[in-house]
């Protein structure tokens, strides 16, 4: 095998869906490998090599998610049912809509949902619940959706800030576009196959899978700020409901961008889509109209800022001997002749 084969361990909800997606492609290589082996005799001995290499992969990555399976089967479930009622009348659905979506027997869910109810769904249906409604399985079990949390007030001032530094043109952002290569290529995945004119087809995917469930999608293009934290990229998306919300990730990777990339070098700050109350997405939408009344302003660096600032201000910064205090060399040219 050429490519290296990992085994994801478990140490949380978020863990548990990077294995089981990790236990779906282990399953599908072996599927395409076995079809490889009735269709090509030469290369018989390296695709038997290679089925049990995964076959022993997908055994460890299943035992992995078995064991966390076993330790998650007392949680506590107080703040399950509250949220699973708000996020239904949130989509406009009905628990018998969700037990379709789940595919589970009619009544499964409200029943063992029922606060009097002494059994617990199953975590493998919990964390099915956090795919679709695109939720924190953590979040889901521990926060009540309906109360703002510390955190979020935190994020919200973090909005305003930065809301208030792209309007005094503190900051400036820059328009990446929708590309899907190039340096914002970080933010999508390659499909295995393209479209039926032969041309390449590309899924959001900034964590480096392409998880069909998600069905994120850019409604605008990407914008990128430098700020004191490291380089911000603001996207505008829709997920899988028709809900228009925005991520922001700062960009932890080293200056210059590579087409070796890797997911790692990606840090989601905040997704509004996981604020359940809603109020984050009006700091965002404030932003996002901010930064795109600002896209065309003129920038130019601090130095020369400064410099224009000395030549139509010379009482304000003179030196002593009645000169301009301007530095011998100039880096940077002026804006002007």
């Amino acid at each position: 095998m050429n490519e290296e084969i990992k085994v994801h361990p478990i140490q949380s909800f978020k863990d548990y869906g990077l294995a089981k997606r990790n236990f779906e492609e282990l399953t599908k290589k072996i599927s395409s490998l076995q079809l490889d082996l009735e269709l090509d005799d030469e290369e018989t001995p390296k695709l038997e090599s290679g089925i049990v290499e995964l076959n022993q992969k997908l055994e460890e990555q299943k035992k992995h998610i078995t064991k966390f399976i076993d330790a998650q089967e007392n949680y506590d479930s107080k703040f399950l049912s509250s949220n699973l009622d708000y996020l239904l009348k949130m989509h406009g659905l009905r628990i018998s809509d969700l037990e379709e979506l789940l595919g589970v027997s009619a009544g499964y869910v409200s029943r063992t949902v029922n606060p009097d109810s002494k059994k617990r769904l199953s975590v493998d249906i919990v964390w099915k619940i956090s795919v679709i409604f695109q939720v924190n399985v953590d979040d889901l079990l521990n926060i009540d959706f309906q109360v703002p949390t510390q955190s979020l007030c935190d994020v919200i001032a973090f909005f305003k800030k930065l809301k208030q530094e792209t309007d005094e043109a503190t900051i400036h952002w820059n328009n990446q576009g929708n590309k899907k290569e190039n340096h914002v290529g970080i933010f999508f995945k390659e499909l295995e196959e393209g479209g039926l004119d032969g041309t390449k087809r590309y899924q959001y995917a900034p964590d480096g899978y392409a998880n069909e469930t998600k069905a994120v999608e850019l409604t605008d293009d990407i914008f990128s700020t430098e700020t004191s934290i490291g380089e911000l990229y603001l996207l505008p998306l829709e997920n899988q409901f028709g809900e228009k919300g925005y991520e922001l990730y700062r960009y932890t990777g080293e200056e210059g961008y590579s087409r070796n990339y890797d997911s790692t070098d990606l840090d989601l700050i905040c997704s509004t889509f996981d604020d359940k109350s809603n109020t984050l997405k009006g700091k965002c939408d404030e932003l996002f109209k901010s930064v795109k009344l600002h896209e065309s302003d003129f920038v130019i660096s601090e130095t020369a800022k400064s410099l224009i600032d000395r030549y139509l201000n010379p009482k304000k910064n003179n030196a002593s001997d009645g000169f301009m205090n301007i530095p011998d060399s100039i880096e940077e040219g002026l804006p002007f002749n």
